[in-house]
């Protein structure tokens, strides 16, 4: 990397301060070259342990229900524009608690723990203003190449969203940041109404890595499209819109039309504003951060089966929580080994809560009704879905 690359870099992160501690900044330092000489997708390479977060990336579902209010509030209008607009709603409230959260109390963004195959996180939500409860079910359905299912369902408001991700990750030494491709969809379906939701997930980088201050921002597109609907989302950071980090800028629109019905934009980490173009009106759309989310119901560690992440993670969590790093690698260690020798030996994993779908119609349906697909960086080659079973036997009920 030339020394204008490291000035420019610096300028994008300059009230970042270094937060990696000076005892690991050798070994920092030698993680970063192994980056820049890697090729490949990125997911695979080890980790030191002191950036390790002590949670497993499959706990990240929880943040889809951080406003539990906003997802049963999806099935609330009676005018399907407006449950668009509620769909949007919902969607950006999941990202702060997805991309952002975490900074606020390490400092720096770390690296989650790789799910094994089978693993399993489940949690709900009590009731919020009359709403019902929310519950959470998701699982590793592969380990090669990782990807994470996760299931939302609210019984009460009848609202429910099923999807999958994964992440393409490579490093882009020019710039000094982890490119991240986001696999995978998620479709949010409606029992008292006919239209459903297919969300398409943005792209993301990670910053700020030669200052010692890793960090989330999200960019370039990201499209909801249902039967009669398209929403555009527009992800960027610093210097565009507000000239602050987390920025995004949405429309909605009724499909095949140019007019916009509804612009949301602002900071998606923070604020956001709200133009209804029929009425001219401008409202608060969202204000999101680490003191307005719902905390979710887990069942504690011995109630939990040996499969459930918090378990199944919790001595090198807690040996990471308390800086004891070298006994965190051996455990982890441990953990994915006893996950390589299952497949040697040819064991297979029964997975409890998703089934695949080769031939996806509900998804390739939503898919194809996309009419801009250009912008999206994920051009999506898979036809398939990683779908909940229970929805999979009331269909075939």
């Amino acid at each position: 990397m030339g020394e204008n690359e490291k000035i420019n870099n610096n300028s994008v992160d300059n009230d970042q301060e270094p937060q990696i501690p000076e005892s690991k900044k050798n070994e920092y330092s030698g993680f970063l070259k192994t980056l820049s000489t890697f090729t490949g997708d990125i997911y695979s390479l080890t980790c030191p342990s002191f950036l390790l977060s002590g949670v497993s990336t499959l706990e990240y579902g929880q943040y889809w229900a951080d406003y539990p209010e906003l997802f049963a509030a999806i099935s609330k209008p009676t005018d399907e524009a407006e449950r668009a607009l509620a769909v949007l709603k919902w969607f950006m409230s999941t990202l702060y608690g997805s991309f952002a959260s975490r900074k606020d109390k390490e400092k720096i963004e770390k690296k989650p723990f790789n799910p094994i195959l089978g693993e399993q996180f489940l949690a709900r939500w009590k009731e919020v203003n009359g709403c019902g409860e929310t519950i959470l079910n998701s699982e590793q359905v592969s380990h090669h190449p990782p990807i994470s299912a996760v299931y939302l369902e609210n019984k009460h408001a009848g609202v429910s969203a099923n999807g999958h991700t994964g992440q393409k990750t490579h490093f882009k030494a020019t710039s000094a940041r982890i490119d991240v491709i986001q696999v995978g969809h998620i479709i949010v379906r409606l029992r008292d109404y006919d239209d459903k939701y297919l969300i398409m997930l943005p792209p993301l980088q990670i910053l700020g890595l030669w200052r010692g201050a890793p960090y989330v921002e999200l960019s370039g597109t990201s499209v909801i499209q249902s039967q009669n609907f398209n929403t555009v989302i527009e992800f960027s950071g610093r210097g565009w819109i507000s000239g602050e980090k987390h920025t995004f800028s949405s429309v909605v629109r009724r499909n095949g039309s140019k007019d916009p019905l509804y612009t949301a934009s602002g900071t998606w980490s923070g604020k956001s504003t709200l133009e209804n173009h029929s009425t001219n009106e401008k409202s608060v759309f969202l204000e999101v951060g680490a003191s307005n989310r719902a905390s979710p119901i887990i069942e504690p560690i011995e109630k939990q089966n040996e499969l459930e992440s918090i378990r199944l993670w919790q001595h090198v969590a807690k040996a990471i929580n308390e800086g004891d790093f070298s006994t965190a690698s051996k455990l982890k260690g441990e953990i994915e080994q006893r996950q390589r020798d299952k497949v040697k030996r040819g064991e297979e994993t029964a997975l409890q809560y998703f089934d695949w779908i080769e031939e996806d119609e509900e998804f390739l349906s939503l898919y194809d009704s996309i009419s801009n697909k250009s912008q999206l960086e994920n051009k999506y080659k898979e036809k398939g879905s990683w779908v909940y079973k229970k929805i999979l036997s009331k269909n075939n009920n």
